[in-house]
């Protein structure tokens, strides 16, 4: 389920079209590391960022985000994913109501 975007107005996607081109890339960069690394490999090079805790603690955390599959393969949301967000949201009263997905999602992979 995607619980993390990025989002810009239309006139700066249109105005800097390179750049957002290469933000895309480097967060399907990120994505396909984690996908394709172990929970220790992946706790070792955030650790830095984390300096309060230990090693296994952040390769435990990762470990729980990679058992629930919390991330996706790529930066593409689908509808159904987009969908079951807002019922997530709608349901914590942090939603009043439903958002066209076309209204609000470009997916850059497509």
């Amino acid at each position: 389920m995607p619980y993390t975007a990025f989002y810009a107005r239309q006139s700066f996607i249109n105005k800097n079209q390179d750049l957002i081109n290469k933000f895309n890339k480097a967060i399907n960069k990120g994505l396909n590391y984690v996908n394709n690394h172990s929970a220790k490999e992946i706790a070792e090079i955030i650790l830095p960022q984390f300096p309060d805790n230990s090693l296994n603690d952040i390769e435990v955390i990762v470990k729980r985000y990679k058992d629930a599959d919390s991330w996706l393969n790529n930066t593409t949301i689908s509808e159904e994913s987009y969908k079951n967000l807002e019922n997530i949201m709608i349901d914590n009263n942090l939603l009043n109501d439903y958002v066209p997905f076309k209204d609000l999602v470009i997916n850059l992979n497509d």
